[in-house]
């Protein structure tokens, strides 16, 4: 690590050594620490009319503002889409704008737009759409020659091929011939960046001075919400608008967020990390067991009644959802136990719950690191869900293997695609994946743990999390920081319902520091913590605050350990 980095930070900022280090341990220049420290939503976002079509967008929804025209909003129905139709929604909904708002069934009729949708908006006489974050490879909807007389918008993030559908404009940072500095945002993202181009030209036509101006940092926890949990990168806006958004969020000022968050017994001030294994669960578990319209109805509701008995219906969802996530992941890991080792994982099996494929695909990568993809066959068509590593973009693959005939349909982004395929290209898709990652480096497929600092469990304080929390919103692309622990004594280890590991460990001041080592009960790291007076070893994982009896003490998540002599 570069010791004058450090130094100069440290100097600079006046930050401990410790959290001096941890800044010189990014990927940042050191021109750019003072933004990354205190971001400032003023100042760090760019010009949104640098986006193709933005222009023309902006100026068929003023249009249709102030002809009073019938919008129609069609979402996705994940996290991303919903909280995407929600802000949209919500700044029309400000002028009583007449919207109708829409989202396909997951499990009937998959991704993206649909005729039966369609077909409703015509029969409502809507007269321009917006479809947000899907739409940009709907070919055979969208291209329907009835749907002409419907002006179509798509506000997407998704890679596009190098043409697009008959639409009236495409605003997606991901189109083929974009160069802007939006690739990493989520559609949230996107149509946010649509609604500050639109309230400023608005502005611009004294549109205001006889309408409400809708406040748009209030739509920053929707923000927040739909960009973690679409798992871009938190680097640059990404990062502003989530540290600004959760700001928002712990203002409770979104009834919805609130009581999600009030259902999953939350005893500690709202994080990033909370947004992503809480609430975002949670709302998709509706689109996963069948209700697909819940999560944007939840989110545009004003009625607190309405939004409680959603919210309790959410979680019962996704207990149910566990439940049979875990089936299929166990019959996965004995699939996988029967193949040969490829850089990349394929399995499939008949009827299995479509709407957890790709939960189940992310636990898999997790374990393996390497791509995976999960189909589930209904008599001859297969729907696939598709997840990958860093290294390998998977929604070209994806892409690539429609263009050549193997997919009935396809699309993504690097990280995730879904799409649906016969049975009878199963193993000409084989082949051709086989063919896609042969020639990538093995070691790309090896995951890498970059540890930030070894220290002593007696250099643990409260000060320490203090810096930390310096350096969140944490999530990807800004990963929280793992360290090694070095002089481990263990007091005691105790079972918690038969899965964790808590650990109490004693340092030479007799200062008691807790530790807990999730879903490693029966495992070889559990074991060894168990068996704790027979071995020395250093400790890997992560600093956290334990929140328990709203005691704010340093707690260690361990997450692997190093057996000493």
């Amino acid at each position: 690590m570069d010791e004058r980095k450090i130094l100069y930070i440290s100097q600079k900022y006046n930050y401990s050594n410790f959290l001096s280090k941890l800044i010189a341990s990014l990927d940042i220049h050191e021109e750019e620490i003072d933004g990354f420290l205190n971001p400032d939503i003023t100042n760090d976002i760019p010009n949104p009319f640098n986006l193709k079509d933005m222009d023309k967008t902006i100026s068929r929804t003023i249009q249709a503002i102030k002809k009073n025209e019938k919008i129609g909003i069609l979402g996705d129905y994940d996290v991303d889409g919903s909280t995407s139709s929600a802000i949209l929604f919500n700044f029309f909904q400000s002028f009583n704008i007449n919207v109708s708002i829409k989202v396909p069934n997951k499990l009937t009729e998959g991704y993206g737009p649909n005729e039966r949708i369609m077909d409703e908006f015509l029969k409502e006489n809507v007269s321009i759409v917006y479809t947000l974050d899907c739409g940009t490879t709907s070919f055979s909807t969208l291209n329907n020659i009835k749907y002409s007389i419907i002006d179509i918008i798509t506000i997407d993030h998704h890679i596009s091929e190098t043409k697009f559908p008959n639409i009236f404009s495409l605003v997606n940072p991901n189109r083929y011939d974009e160069n802007s500095e939006f690739k990493d945002l989520a559609a949230v993202g996107v149509t946010f960046l649509f609604l500050m181009a639109l309230r400023k030209t608005l502005r611009e036509q004294n549109f205001f001075k006889f309408n409400k101006e809708p406040n748009l940092l209030f739509f920053l926890d929707y923000v927040a919400l739909g960009t973690v949990c679409d798992v871009v990168p938190l680097k640059k806006i990404n990062r502003t608008l989530v540290f600004k958004g959760l700001e928002i969020i712990r203002s409770r000022k979104s009834k919805a967020i609130a009581s999600i968050l009030d259902n999953s017994n939350l005893k500690s001030v709202p994080k990033a990390d909370d947004l992503g294994y809480n609430i975002g669960p949670q709302i998709n578990a509706a689109s996963r067991l069948g209700d697909s319209s819940l999560p944007t109805k939840i989110l545009v509701s004003k009625d607190i009644n309405e939004i409680d008995k959603i919210s309790r219906k959410l979680t019962l969802l996704n207990e149910k959802r566990k439940l049979i996530e875990n089936q299929i992941y166990n019959q996965a890991l004995n699939q996988i136990k029967n193949t040969k080792n490829l850089k990349y994982i394929l399995i499939y099996g008949d009827n299995w719950h479509s709407g957890v494929l790709g939960i189940v695909a992310s636990r898999l990568l997790k374990q393996y690191y390497k791509p995976t993809i999960i189909i589930s066959f209904d008599n001859n068509i297969g729907v696939g869900s598709a997840r990958s590593i860093d290294a390998i973009n998977l929604g070209n693959i994806i892409l690539e293997a429609k263009n050549e005939g193997l997919l009935v349909s396809g699309g993504g982004h690097s990280k995730a695609a879904g799409f649906k395929i016969e049975k009878d290209k199963l193993n000409l898709f084989n082949l051709f994946l086989d063919n896609a990652l042969k020639n990538y480096n093995e070691e790309l497929f090896e995951k890498k743990v970059f540890y930030t600092d070894k220290f002593s469990l007696n250099q643990i304080q409260s000060s320490l999390l203090e810096d930390l929390q310096k350096l969140e919103p944490f999530g990807n692309g800004n990963e929280e920081p793992n360290f090694i622990f070095t002089d481990i004594k263990i007091e005691s280890v105790k079972k918690i319902k038969e899965k964790h590991n808590l650990v109490f460990f004693k340092n030479d001041f007799d200062k008691i520091i807790k530790g807990i080592c999730f879903n490693s009960v029966n495992t070889i790291i559990g074991d060894y913590l168990e068996k704790h007076r027979q071995f020395n070893f250093e400790i890997a994982g992560v600093l956290k605050e334990d929140n328990y009896k709203s005691n704010s003490l340093p707690q260690i998540i361990i997450k692997d350990l190093m057996l000493l002599n």
